[in-house]
Protein backbone atom coordinates (compact mmCIF):
# COMPACT_ATOMS: atom_id res chain seq x y z
CA UNK A 1 0.00 0.00 0.00
CA UNK A 2 2.52 2.04 0.79
CA UNK A 3 4.40 1.92 -2.48
CA UNK A 4 0.69 2.82 -4.46
CA UNK A 5 0.96 5.78 -1.70
CA UNK A 6 4.66 6.71 -2.93
CA UNK A 7 3.45 6.32 -6.95
CA UNK A 8 0.51 8.79 -6.56
CA UNK A 9 1.81 11.67 -4.44
CA UNK A 10 5.47 11.32 -7.30
CA UNK A 11 2.67 11.28 -9.92
CA UNK A 12 0.98 14.30 -9.03
CA UNK A 13 3.79 16.45 -7.03
CA UNK A 14 6.78 15.47 -8.96
CA UNK A 15 9.65 14.90 -7.02
CA UNK A 16 10.28 17.94 -5.57
CA UNK A 17 6.83 17.82 -4.36
CA UNK A 18 7.02 15.00 -2.58
CA UNK A 19 10.25 15.41 -0.88
CA UNK A 20 8.76 18.52 0.57
CA UNK A 21 5.65 16.84 1.81
CA UNK A 22 7.53 14.39 2.86
CA UNK A 23 9.41 16.59 4.83
CA UNK A 24 6.61 18.53 5.89
CA UNK A 25 4.18 15.15 7.26
CA UNK A 26 7.71 13.89 9.30
CA UNK A 27 8.17 17.38 10.58
CA UNK A 28 4.46 17.45 11.77
CA UNK A 29 4.76 14.66 13.36
CA UNK A 30 7.07 15.28 15.34
CA UNK A 31 6.12 18.83 16.33
CA UNK A 32 2.75 16.71 17.62
CA UNK A 33 4.43 15.29 20.31
CA UNK A 34 5.89 18.17 21.54
CA UNK A 35 2.93 18.89 24.07
CA UNK A 36 2.84 15.07 25.31
CA UNK A 37 -0.91 14.54 23.72
CA UNK A 38 -2.80 11.88 25.12
CA UNK A 39 -2.06 8.50 23.15
CA UNK A 40 -5.06 8.78 19.91
CA UNK A 41 -2.69 12.07 19.20
CA UNK A 42 0.23 10.96 19.65
CA UNK A 43 -0.62 7.44 17.45
CA UNK A 44 -2.14 10.42 14.87
CA UNK A 45 1.59 11.87 15.11
CA UNK A 46 3.46 8.76 14.75
CA UNK A 47 1.66 7.97 11.61
CA UNK A 48 2.53 11.47 10.19
CA UNK A 49 5.97 10.94 10.87
CA UNK A 50 6.03 7.43 9.54
CA UNK A 51 4.39 7.91 6.36
CA UNK A 52 6.70 11.19 6.19
CA UNK A 53 9.53 9.24 6.69
CA UNK A 54 8.69 6.72 4.10
CA UNK A 55 8.19 8.76 1.42
CA UNK A 56 11.16 10.67 2.06
CA UNK A 57 13.01 7.79 1.88
CA UNK A 58 11.81 6.00 -1.48
CA UNK A 59 11.63 9.27 -2.79
CA UNK A 60 15.43 10.28 -1.86
CA UNK A 61 16.74 6.80 -2.59
CA UNK A 62 15.62 6.77 -6.34
CA UNK A 63 16.56 10.67 -6.81
CA UNK A 64 20.11 9.95 -5.16
CA UNK A 65 20.74 7.19 -7.57
CA UNK A 66 19.24 8.63 -10.65
CA UNK A 67 21.86 11.45 -10.55
CA UNK A 68 24.53 9.38 -10.23
CA UNK A 69 26.54 8.23 -13.34
CA UNK A 70 25.76 4.75 -13.80
CA UNK A 71 29.20 3.77 -13.53
CA UNK A 72 29.18 4.99 -10.02
CA UNK A 73 25.73 4.28 -8.68
CA UNK A 74 26.78 1.13 -6.63
CA UNK A 75 29.76 3.31 -4.96
CA UNK A 76 27.21 6.29 -4.12
CA UNK A 77 24.72 3.79 -2.75
CA UNK A 78 27.51 2.25 -0.74
CA UNK A 79 28.96 5.47 0.52
CA UNK A 80 25.64 6.53 1.86
CA UNK A 81 24.53 3.33 3.29
CA UNK A 82 28.09 3.34 4.84
CA UNK A 83 27.51 7.22 6.26
CA UNK A 84 23.89 6.42 7.26
CA UNK A 85 24.93 3.47 9.52
CA UNK A 86 28.15 5.53 10.87
CA UNK A 87 26.23 8.36 11.94
CA UNK A 88 23.01 6.18 13.39
CA UNK A 89 24.22 6.75 16.85
CA UNK A 90 24.65 10.84 16.77
CA UNK A 91 20.50 11.06 17.08
CA UNK A 92 19.92 9.00 19.67
CA UNK A 93 23.19 10.57 22.29
CA UNK A 94 21.85 14.06 20.53
CA UNK A 95 18.12 13.20 21.58
CA UNK A 96 19.03 11.92 24.91
CA UNK A 97 20.87 14.81 25.95
CA UNK A 98 18.54 17.26 25.05
CA UNK A 99 15.65 15.39 26.35
CA UNK A 100 18.01 15.38 29.81
CA UNK A 101 17.18 19.19 29.62
CA UNK A 102 13.28 18.51 28.66
CA UNK A 103 11.97 15.95 27.47
CA UNK A 104 9.83 17.36 24.39
CA UNK A 105 12.86 19.69 22.90
CA UNK A 106 14.22 17.15 20.95
CA UNK A 107 10.72 16.59 18.97
CA UNK A 108 10.53 20.40 18.99
CA UNK A 109 14.13 21.24 17.56
CA UNK A 110 13.48 18.25 15.11
CA UNK A 111 10.05 18.94 13.51
CA UNK A 112 11.18 22.43 13.59
CA UNK A 113 14.42 21.43 11.32
CA UNK A 114 12.57 19.27 9.19
CA UNK A 115 9.30 22.31 8.18
CA UNK A 116 12.43 25.37 7.95
CA UNK A 117 14.11 22.48 5.29
CA UNK A 118 11.09 21.73 3.58
CA UNK A 119 10.70 24.32 1.18
CA UNK A 120 14.66 23.94 -0.07
CA UNK A 121 13.74 20.33 -0.51
CA UNK A 122 14.87 19.05 -3.54
CA UNK A 123 16.94 22.90 -4.67
CA UNK A 124 20.35 22.17 -7.22
CA UNK A 125 19.34 18.66 -8.68
CA UNK A 126 20.25 18.52 -12.20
Amino acid sequence: MGGLLVAAALGTLGERGALRLALGLAGLGLLGTTPLPPWPLLAGSAFLLGAGGALFSAVAGAVRLSQAPPELRGRVAGGFLFLSGALAPLGPLLGGALAGVALPLPFLLAGGLLLALAPWAGRGWR
